[in-house]
């Protein structure tokens, strides 16, 4: 079993009780818009942090980050971005890729939310200090058990 903490659009802040929610997790991935390299160094305090860049994230120290990135965990096929438009033109950019996944995090939208299209499921975890549309400032847990996955949000205070 995995346990993977979600994050996103954190803009330069890291705040509140992040560390504390993602206490015990064996990775981090942060999907874009992360607004400073030292947020990554700090959460790699916690456990290995993989990211790509957002639209925000245009200096130099990004050059190493992908747009998009795939990664194994526990047989799950993963694929991790920024900007995802909708569920059914990502998925068509998957297959001119000639790639799959089981699971899409992706950021941006500044908006927590999981859901299933075409047997894929998409994750973000929202923001931790600018939520919109009412939300609450969150990151997420996805756990890992074989081929089950779990996704929980949790409040960023």
């Amino acid at each position: 079993m995995k346990k993977v903490g979600l994050i996103s659009d954190t803009h330069g802040k890291l705040s509140g009780n992040i560390f504390e929610i993602f206490s015990g997790v064996n990775l981090i991935l942060h999907a874009g818009d992360i607004g400073g390299q030292d947020i990554l160094t700090d959460l790699s305090a916690v456990a290995q942090v993989k990211a790509v860049y957002g639209n925000m994230d245009v200096s130099a120290e990004y050059r190493t980050l992908a747009r998009i990135d795939f990664l194994n965990i526990e047989n799950i096929t993963l694929c991790m971005t920024h900007i995802m438009n909708s569920y059914k033109s990502f998925s068509y950019e998957l297959f001119k890729l000639n790639r799959s996944a089981d699971v899409v995090v992706f950021g941006h939208t500044h908006r927590a939310e999981q859901t299933k299209y075409k047997d894929i499921l998409f994750v973000n975890p929202g923001s931790v200090h600018s939520p919109r549309g009412g939300g609450k400032p969150s990151v997420a847990i996805m756990t890992i058990d074989d081929r089950d996955i779990e996704v929980d949000f949790y409040e960023v205070k």
